[in-house]
């Protein structure tokens, strides 16, 4: 059987050490899966501006990509790149992250390439993972029906969209209490999740995800979740973008 040539996608955002390099490792991911012909680069517009980025990559894009089981990649310790006229050149799909803030770079830095880019909405935060995520699975899907780049209408519909769904999150979404225990336990503390409004079967399933996302056992006790180990940030994380919201308890 004849194979398929493999194309590529260019992710671009400022500094290429935080935003273009999770949305690099988890395409890249997420097209091995799916067998898709695609795979993926990123690398940064203005490699000048992230004079407080230390080591080579964000740690917080490291752990989220952990959490998703990609663990000990050889990409984590690459160290931020400079985009040339070249890597334009030679990608057959170019998404610039953040509209806003990297249309104007392409503009002053490689201007015939301004208009042939696919711009995001994706802001320098780290509450911004699980937005790439939405859009990469999303891009997959694009590239698999063989639809063209989004126009910037449709990626400022979709964002509003979003912003409103966030709004009502804050005000409906149920609050789950996550903390730490460690008394009794001999040194090996477990991580709770308590207040979580299920019922025994959703917290099986819940427990069970949750032990997925952070590569370690846990068990449900008396209507709450236990997870082996200091899972905090990351069960924080993971709760936050299913729609709860976390209350910390304890230590």
């Amino acid at each position: 059987m004849r194979q398929r040539k493999e194309k590529s996608v260019l992710f671009l955002c400022t500094g290429n050490y935080y935003r273009s390099r999770f949305a690099e490792i988890l395409f890249n991911s997420v097209a091995g899966k799916m067998s898709l012909p695609w795979k993926a680069l990123s690398r940064g517009l203005a490699l000048e501006r992230g004079v407080n980025n230390i080591g080579p990559m964000e740690v917080t894009a490291i752990e989220a990509l952990e959490a998703r089981g990609l663990r000990a990649l050889p990409d984590f310790a690459r160290f931020p790149i400079q985009v040339t006229a070249n890597d334009l050149e030679i990608a057959d799909w170019i998404v610039a992250l953040k509209h806003a803030e990297h249309l104007p770079l392409l503009q002053e830095r490689f201007p015939a390439w301004a208009e042939k880019v696919e711009y995001w909405r994706v802001d320098d935060t780290p509450e911004v993972l699980c937005l790439i995520e939405r859009e990469v699975m999303d891009l997959a899907a694009r590239l698999i029906a063989g639809r063209k780049r989004k126009e910037a209408q449709a990626i400022a519909t979709e964002t509003a969209a979003l912003v409103a769904k966030k709004e009502v999150i804050k005000t409906s979404s149920p609050v789950v209490c996550l903390g730490r225990e460690t008394k009794g336990r001999r040194g090996k503390g477990v991580t709770t999740v308590s207040d979580v409004p299920l019922d025994e079967a959703g917290l099986l399933e819940l427990a069970a995800t949750l032990k997925q996302r952070c590569g370690t056992g846990g068990t449900v006790k008396d209507g709450r979740i236990e997870i082996q180990g200091d899972q905090r940030e990351r069960l924080a994380t993971v709760l936050e973008s299913m729609g709860y919201r976390v209350k910390r308890v304890g230590g």
